[in-house]
């Protein structure tokens, strides 16, 4: 009797019945699932933010090396890169952009803006490869490749990638500062200024570059971001021994730790850049406050 009514019962359950309680099971399952590896996730989120903190990037089991050892040997020579293709540009683009304002659609400033438009339409990693071919190889007054131990060894590496550099970052400066060299020597200070009698090296240094370049400093700082990455493609044809070079490397690798690594560093450059930017426009312009 006891045998007949259950085998009624289980035959009364319907297959609907059997399937809702297995789905419902299959997502009480998957829910826990989901549970721990957010869980995981966050944990390991938090010991690599702490690692990060202490200086530590991780540990490249492919390279057998601590990652931050990597980016410390590397980072000297993208600091001598950046900073050397920074003040060429630098070095270009002032006395260029401060001609160009002052006799304002002449020839020199048409041939000028001609120039800066092939110079932003060139590839960087094709400038380079000319610049190896035509100055390096047939004169020999540059290495082709590596970075050199001694003062004079690194500044000769450091020449043909920075001006690599500085001719895709010279136009837009140039562009930026007349721009504003222009506005500020139409303005009544300078007017006031010459009026008095100054002389016009005094008027230039005194009133036009230090209000021109408050607008061109956080150019200058985009420009310095968009050369990190561009230093991977320069890097990679000078074959210097830099980030770029090691991000590449790595990538190619599939070094996670050390991509990853790279990757931040890179990062924090980039902001640690437009944070000096900020700073250097509060000294230039008195009326730009940096509050808490």
């Amino acid at each position: 009797m006891l045998s007949s009514s259950c085998s009624k019962s289980l035959r009364e359950i319907r297959p609907a019945q059997l399937s809702g309680f297995g789905h419902r099971k299959m997502n009480s399952i998957g829910s826990a699932t989901t549970s721990v590896s957010t869980i995981r996730y966050r944990r390991g989120t938090r010991a690599y933010v702490g690692q990060v903190a202490r200086g530590d990037l991780g540990y490249s089991y492919k390279a057998r090396e601590s990652v931050s050892a990597m980016v410390g040997e590397r980072f000297e020579v993208t600091l001598w890169l950046l900073s050397t293709a920074s003040l060429l540009a630098l070095a270009i683009a002032v006395p260029v952009a401060i001609r160009c304002a002052r006799h304002r659609g002449g020839f020199f400033d048409h041939i000028t803006r001609l120039v800066g438009t092939a110079g932003l339409a060139m590839p960087a990693f094709w400038i380079g490869v000319m610049l190896l071919l035509g100055i390096a190889l047939p004169t020999g007054w540059f290495p082709t490749g590596g970075f050199g131990d001694t003062f004079p060894d690194k500044l000769r590496s450091i020449v043909l990638p920075a001006v690599t550099l500085a001719i895709g970052m010279a136009p837009v400066l140039i562009r930026s500062l007349r721009q504003a060299i222009s506005e500020v020597l139409s303005s009544e200070q300078v007017a006031t200024a010459r009026s008095l009698g100054l002389s016009e090296r005094r008027v230039l240094s005194k009133f036009v570059l230090r209000n021109a370049s408050v607008s061109s400093v956080t150019i200058l700082a985009l420009e310095i971001g968009y050369l990190l990455f561009g230093a991977v493609v320069v890097e990679t044809t000078f074959a210097l021994p830099g980030l770029g070079q090691g991000l590449v490397r790595a990538a190619k690798g599939r070094d996670l730790t050390a991509v990853q690594g790279y990757t931040l560093v890179f990062a924090v450059c980039v902001v640690a850049t437009f944070l000096l930017a900020d700073i250097v426009t509060a000294m230039l312009d008195p009326r730009v406050k940096i509050t808490s």
